[in-house]
């Protein structure tokens, strides 16, 4: 039976033709990347799932945990400028704008309401209730706080910590994992223990963990192994579903790309210790303070490779008793209770 006028734009009404994933469209990035940081975009989304799940960062303390989560949130805030970033925890300025805060302080009052909701009940209709609560304020309030974004917590486990599942933080969480696709959300959380983290709220719905490490030689670089995992609760563990993936970057590099990229003298009356040390601050009190340029200067007017460079860079910026330069880098978008202390030994000419 053929359909005509009114009829078919009823059936045409039944049907969704609008563009559909990155498939149909293209992977959509900011347009201010360059072409490198265009293909680093590119891995990421297709990584991370078009940038929606549960990533789970584990590793020893002092092994850059809350580096990576502040690195990824910075990298997406950056690469997908329409997608929005909440966190627990405030950040440094270097950071930029964000979101807002989403932590127990700020949701105090969807939190005593799910506890409300359960009081007076028997225990065993206690969690059927908390859970309806939960489900009901992540597919209401939660859903528009957030939609579209990455969600960054640090100590993962203050929100789904395993001994304490009736909790109301544990159950919203919980809540949110089930709906994360619907959310468009990607969750990122730290901790030292994945052992520590609820089996039904949070283990069941992570889709990678990050395990962390830290360069022997380098006392700045770190690596990131991101494999897709599936939990298994009868074993208690997870399953590794991919190969490992690397993301490596060194933290103390200077990023010209944050803010106006300056690198500016902070002792100027300093004494150099070494050749390398007079050779690089002369260049940028001459005025070239842009890393890029600095390298390029050093290395077609000079002898100074990138790598002495950066070492020195790094050692009149991280050395407690020098302090004479300061520049904007990874470990500048965070208050880290570490706080970096280096000892480089340095290529000296003879």
């Amino acid at each position: 039976m053929q359909v005509t006028g009114r009829n078919r734009e009823i059936d045409d009404n039944l049907f969704d033709d609008t563009a559909g994933y990155e498939d149909e469209t293209g992977v959509k990035v900011a347009s201010t990347l360059t072409e490198e940081e265009r293909k680093q975009a590119i891995v990421l989304y297709r990584l991370f799932n078009e940038l929606w799940g549960v990533c789970l960062v584990t590793g020893d303390p002092g092994t850059g945990k809350d580096l990576f989560g502040n690195y990824l949130a910075y990298k997406i805030k950056r690469c997908f400028p329409w997608k929005r970033i909440l966190r627990d925890e405030r950040p440094r300025k270097l950071f930029g704008a964000y979101a807002g805060l989403f932590n127990e302080d700020t949701l105090a009052k969807d939190l005593i309401q799910m506890t409300l909701i359960a009081k007076g009940l028997k225990k065993e209709g206690i969690d059927k209730a908390m859970d309806a609560a939960a489900d009901d304020w992540a597919k209401g309030a939660g859903e528009v706080k957030l939609k579209n974004s990455l969600l960054y917590l640090t100590e993962f486990w203050r929100y789904c910590y395993n001994r304490n599942p009736h909790n109301p933080m544990n159950k919203t969480m919980g809540a949110i994992h089930k709906v994360k696709r619907h959310l468009d959300c990607l969750i990122v959380g730290t901790g030292q223990l994945a052992s520590e983290l609820d089996k039904k709220t949070c283990l069941p719905w992570v889709d990678w963990q990050v395990t962390c490490t830290r360069s022997a030689s380098n006392k700045t670089g770190f690596v990131y192994y991101v494999t897709k995992v599936k939990y298994d609760p009868r074993k208690n563990v997870f399953n590794q579903l991919s190969t490992p993936f690397p993301i490596a970057f060194d933290a103390g590099k200077p990023r010209t790309y944050m803010q106006d990229g300056v690198i500016t003298i902070k002792k100027p009356s300093y004494v150099p210790e070494n050749e390398n040390e007079r050779v690089v601050l002369a260049a940028i009190k001459l005025g070239v303070d842009n890393y890029e340029k600095l390298v390029d200067l050093l290395y077609t007017q000079g002898d100074m490779e990138e790598w002495e460079v950066l070492d020195t860079l790094k050692e009149l910026k991280f050395n407690k008793r020098k302090r004479v330069i300061d520049y904007d880098c990874y470990f500048g978008l965070y208050n880290s209770k570490s706080a970096q202390q280096i000892q480089t030994s340095l290529k000296e000419d003879k």
